[in-house]
């Protein structure tokens, strides 16, 4: 179990600080295996003094982009352990200059032989993933210069709270409105035709989901009207089905992010069932759903890999896809 990756958006920042504690602490171990007694997180400072020279805390901290406290602190651990050197400005003598030592000169050939490797590394690991990221990194970093990130949060607890959804384990009172809704999107959005009697995981909710220990989430709004839902069916130990996800026209997309919240509540019970797949189908028109389960780490396969017991809709044209846990 990972607590922190389970927790998807909500832990961001702390699944950076991780990644990146991660990495400066074996940077860390790098340097002092090659006999040079430098910590990976003065890097930055250390990189722009040996590039352009002799600055000021100031100045560094607008070309770091870091507060003046951090300069100051960074400033502190380099000069103790000699790799640095504070000295008053000529002109105001309130400010101070900071500069490279001489034992930093006398290191730099070693450590710059050094930053080419660590370079090489880490370029090798983007190639190797799916997705760049470095520029994931500069898009969210340029998002946060430009939206404030407290103003964001407070407008987007506001746009919740005004749009307060409940998303619990089905009761059969719901029957009526989730078949109401899910036919509606079916036959009404994507003309496909269907009937309740047609598919066993809508026509008795209570006796395919609750009756047989599989799972059902219905997503309320404030009226208890039935707004979305989602299932899970257990095929055998390892294999899980993802079913009847449905979410009204008014509650896709942004600000409420009703199908991330749905998908991640059943995520995070398949991970706890200890499922190593879930499956499921979707029609070939319902493009968003498409790109929805792809951008969570879906991958398309073919009808043969489908187990036995997997029930197929029939009569439709339809992708099959599948996650591995």
């Amino acid at each position: 179990m990972d607590l922190i990756s389970d927790l998807g958006a909500l832990a961001l920042g702390s699944r950076l600080k991780r990644l990146s504690d991660r990495m400066m602490k074996s940077v860390s171990e790098i340097y002092r295996n090659s006999g040079v007694d430098f910590e990976s997180k003065w890097f930055p400072l250390f990189y722009l003094l040996s590039k352009e020279g002799e600055k000021g805390i100031m100045e560094i901290a607008e070309i770091l982009n870091i507060s003046h406290p951090g300069v100051i602190q960074l400033a502190k651990e380099m000069e103790k352990a000699g790799w640095i050197v504070s000295e008053k400005s000529g002109q105001d003598a309130r400010k101070r200059h900071l500069k490279l030592s001489e034992k930093a000169w006398a290191n730099l050939p070693q450590l710059e032989e050094m930053w080419v490797s660590f370079r090489e590394n880490n370029a090798k690991i983007i190639r190797a993933s799916q997705q760049n990221i470095l520029l994931a990194l500069e898009e969210f970093e340029h998002f946060l210069d430009n939206n404030d990130f407290k103003k964001q949060y407070y407008e987007t607890f506001k746009e919740m709270r005004e749009n307060a959804i409940e998303i619990k384990i089905f009761d059969e009172k719901y029957q009526r409105q989730v078949e109401d809704m899910v036919l509606s999107i079916q036959n009404g959005e994507f003309n496909l035709g269907l009937t309740a009697q047609r598919q066993p995981d809508l026509h008795n909710l209570k006796a395919f989901y609750n009756d047989k220990g599989n799972w059902l989430w219905v997503a309320l709004n404030k009226k208890d009207e039935v707004v979305g839902t989602i299932g899970l069916e257990r095929l055998n130990n390892e294999q899980s089905v993802l079913r009847k996800m449905f979410i009204k026209k008014e509650y896709r997309g942004k600000p409420i992010g009703l199908a991330q919240q749905l998908f991640d509540i059943l995520l995070q019970e398949a991970k706890h069932q200890e499922f190593r797949e879930i499956l499921l189908d979707t029609p070939l028109v319902t493009h968003a759903a498409h790109r929805f389960y792809e951008r969570n780490g879906f991958e398309l396969i073919s009808n043969d890999l489908v187990p036995d017991n997997y029930i197929l809709p029939k009569g439709i044209s339809l992708k099959i896809y599948r996650l591995i846990l």
